[in-house]
């Protein structure tokens, strides 16, 4: 599929729970996005997950991170009917998230197909008006905005958007929009991307749940031919999600989805960065790392208070992405190895690495953390705050290399203790500025940098594998510091992470 990213598979028990994981997931990668760059396009699908993610994005705090003036909403298909009427994915989508986001998304940033009307009377007409729509939002040259992420229902048949086995559709290479007027499944008249847009999205996110889409997903990931099986053919230039129900995964070779959790992270990983599910030897490796981890875990005992914070962030619905038990020990014991009192962390989330860390320190002790949310800063304060520790913690709301940059005109004190685990694009610049901010003896964490053995190949198209590789070229040659990076391996899959004692 060169150019284009090789799949990934995430794993989750149930239908509802991968709703709610997909909306948590598309609003972290909206907000890590929009850090570096806007607007952003996003198309949505329609069916029964497709919609549950979109009201599980309505319903979670976190939808408030997002600006959402900077995004614009597309559909991969539509049903050719009346407008209003309640089978169109776009009706759907605005009783589920649309009319709940109100004045903050601009009524100018979404894009329905057409409905029938007198002035659109057959689905062609709505596929052209369509088309001239996609070209008048492309940048300079383009033909249609590059999709930020692409959202998929996969049908048992196998088709994706109103794309079906067997039908010319499926090979069109000119037209971007095209119009199916014979479609296997009610109503017969439909509007329906073509290969060439959705082949062009930075991420094709595919979500299927239950067992009748199994077989359809099985061939779909084995790479079947787009004749008998449209969904093979759904690639993103730099990422490639499956997102899946145990019922859907039933059928995939060496698959054991009761051991593989929710998957759920950041940008579409576990917050180490890394895809900890999958299918064959890697996914075997992967589920017996956890089942070590599982073993160990008596060694940590995980606090009350931990635990407490954790499920406030799984219950606000944050994505399940924070370090695991043992790496937040881990955390403990290096600041009171140090003998921290000052800490800065980079990247907070719900606070559960923010609480391993602040319970370590003395009672004037003081953690510094980062967060670009303001909702997911709501969340950690108040978790910190019931834990009672919130008193030594000071959340920072905004982009982090601002933040940094403040807190290097302020010319505080210095930290002792640093532990970085943001977005990786620009790790080198918040590793540069936590140097800034620290003294001779300072020890610096920085977290995912690994990335699933990625950073070893020099043309990756993840930008977040650039940025680590960007980071470990100027660790290598920077004089201020000690340092080695350590590969892991354990429930948050094969990553690794820098270790910096500043000289």
């Amino acid at each position: 599929m060169s150019p284009h990213a090789s799949p990934e598979v995430v794993l989750h028990p149930d239908a509802e729970v991968l709703a709610a994981a997909t909306a948590a997931r598309l609003l972290t990668r909206l907000v890590d996005l929009q850090s570096h760059r806007a607007p952003l396009h996003v198309v949505l699908t329609g069916g029964t997950v497709g919609t549950a993610t979109l009201r599980a994005v309505a319903a979670s705090p976190a939808r408030a991170a997002v600006d959402w003036s900077q995004v614009h909403l597309w559909w991969g298909d539509e049903r050719f009917l009346p407008d209003g009427d309640p089978d169109r994915n776009e009706t759907q989508a605005r009783e589920a998230l649309v009319d709940a986001l109100g004045d903050a998304l601009p009524a100018a940033n979404v894009h329905p197909v057409p409905a029938r009307s007198d002035a659109v009377p057959d689905a062609d007409a709505a596929a052209r008006a369509y088309r001239a729509e996609l070209a008048a939002h492309a940048r300079e040259g383009a033909r249609a905005p590059v999709p930020d992420v692409l959202l998929l229902g996969v049908g048992p048949d196998g088709h994706v958007a109103s794309l079906f086995p067997g039908k010319q559709t499926l090979h069109e290479q000119r037209d971007l929009v095209v119009a199916e007027h014979d479609s296997p499944k009610p109503p017969p008249e439909r509007v329906s991307l073509t290969f060439p847009v959705i082949r062009s999205a930075r991420e094709v996110w595919l979500v299927a749940a239950g067992a009748e889409k199994a077989a359809a997903v099985a061939r779909g990931l084995a790479g079947d031919d787009v004749t008998t099986t449209p969904a093979a053919g759904a690639v993103g230039t730099e990422r490639t999600l499956w997102l899946l129900d145990v019922a859907a995964a039933q059928d995939l070779p060496a698959a054991d989805p009761a051991a593989d959790g929710d998957g759920t992270g950041r940008d579409g990983t576990g917050r180490d960065g890394t895809s900890h599910e999958g299918t064959g030897a890697g996914a075997d490796a992967e589920r017996l790392w956890a089942r070590v981890d599982d073993y160990l875990a008596a060694v940590v005992d995980e606090p009350a208070d931990a635990a407490t914070v954790a499920a406030a962030a799984a219950g606000s619905g944050l994505p399940d992405i924070a370090v695991a038990p043992n790496q937040g020990r881990l955390l403990e014991i290096l600041a009171r190895a140090v003998g921290a009192r000052r800490v800065l962390e980079v990247g907070t989330l719900g606070g559960y690495s923010t609480w391993w860390l602040a319970q370590a320190l003395p009672s004037d002790g003081t953690v510094v953390t980062l967060e670009l949310s303001e909702a997911h800063a709501a969340v950690a304060r108040a978790s910190l705050d019931a834990a009672g520790v919130g008193d030594r913690v000071e959340v920072r709301v905004g982009p982090a290399a601002e933040s940094l940059d403040a807190l290097v005109a302020e010319d505080g004190e210095p930290f002792d203790l640093v532990f970085v685990d943001a977005d990786k694009e620009r790790l080198a610049t918040y590793v540069d500025r936590a140097l800034t901010l620290s003294r001779p003896g300072t020890l610096v964490v920085v977290d995912n940098v690994v990335r699933g053995g990625a950073v070893v190949q020099p043309d990756h198209p993840d930008t977040r594998v650039q940025g680590v590789r960007a980071f470990v070229a100027a660790l290598a040659r920077d004089p201020r510091v000690d340092a080695t990076v350590l590969q892991t391996v354990g429930a948050k899959g094969h990553d690794g992470f820098a270790l910096l004692r500043v000289r």
